[in-house]
């Protein structure tokens, strides 16, 4: 049953998706009105969005379990990057030519679409209660992004902009410890204060969905999807990599739902800041998009299929 209730999600992150691509095809939106609300989701709602997961009811047992979910947090990242690596040996051995797109499919492997798609799903399949979870699992996304992804980006780039330490520190890497330490300090929130943080935070989703449909109505689709290669790597990235990890990490002698929702965490399609960093660093934004593309439609139909093996 929860894998059905699983399809029904992402049915409806696809459809939100769908009506950011008609929205920006007839114009109700356009390039930069995108930009500008991507600054609201990033800077105001999604903040907001990660306070309200500690601002509600949690359930009585989670703060037992906060352990269990950082390791599992960490589990799962040293998962992705020794994938990445293993992936990026065995591609240099076999005669992959071009060392700038191998780094960049090293580093679309381990950079997840956690928060906006894992978000609404976690809240679906377990409860409000449980989104708690994959803010350890944003707090290291942001720390593994900003210093391995840009390196990754950067080792193979055309003079793109430089790196530097400051920045890891991010608004999603401080909202995150914000959060965290809240959560850890038990502080009680007034219902008036978690009732405003919850629905601004309700609206981060929907704004963000069709922001990356209005960004997939500006790739030419019958490009990415007429070309094999990208087929080939998504299905990778999307069921042989998660699927070999989501098998191994089941196994860790936690909690279920700590399980669950790391194996969840397993099968989220292509982060999109993984296009960013490579048009940032490497003037290759758009090599990344066309995989982001395809991983994130395909995700429809691989997120609930990976269930079977958890669920």
């Amino acid at each position: 049953m929860n894998a059905f209730l699983l399809l029904s999600q992402m049915l409806m992150l696809f459809s939100m998706m769908v009506a950011g691509f008609i929205a920006f095809k007839v114009k109700v939106f356009d390039s930069v009105g995108q930009h500008q609300v991507s600054k609201i989701v990033v800077n105001v709602l999604n903040p907001c969005l990660m306070i309200s997961a500690i601002a509600g009811d949690k359930p009585a047992d989670i703060a037992s379990l906060t352990l269990q979910n950082f390791i599992a947090a960490l589990a799962f990242y040293l998962f992705l990057i020794a994938s990445s690596y293993l992936y990026f040996f065995i591609r240099k051995r076999a005669g992959k030519k071009d060392a700038a797109e191998l780094k960049l499919e090293q580093l679309m492997l381990f950079l997840s679409n956690i928060g906006f798609f894992g978000i609404p799903v976690v809240k679906a399949l377990f409860g409000d209660g449980y989104v708690i979870c994959l803010i350890f699992y944003m707090l290291l996304f942001n720390i593994v992004a900003y210093s391995l992804g840009i390196f990754l980006a950067m080792s193979e780039g055309e003079g793109g902009a430089g790196f530097s330490p400051k920045q890891i520190i991010n608004t999603g890497t401080v909202i995150s410890i914000i959060a965290i330490a809240l959560y850890l300090a038990d502080i009680p929130v007034p219902d008036t204060v978690a009732s405003f943080f919850s629905y601004m935070g309700n609206a981060c989703i929907p704004l963000s969905m069709l922001l990356i449909g209005g960004s997939l109505a500006q790739l030419d689709l019958r490009e990415i999807f007429s070309d094999g290669n990208i087929y080939l790597y998504v299905l990778l990235r999307n069921i042989l990599v998660p699927g070999i990890g989501i098998l191994i990490l089941r196994n860790l002698p936690f909690d279920p739902v700590i399980v669950k929702v790391c194996c969840l965490a397993l099968s989220m399609p292509i982060g999109a800041l993984s296009g960013m960093l490579a048009e940032q660093y490497a003037h290759r934004g758009n090599y990344c998009n066309k995989m982001i593309a395809m991983s994130t439609v395909l995700s429809v139909v691989t997120v609930p299929l990976l269930s079977l093996l958890y669920l």
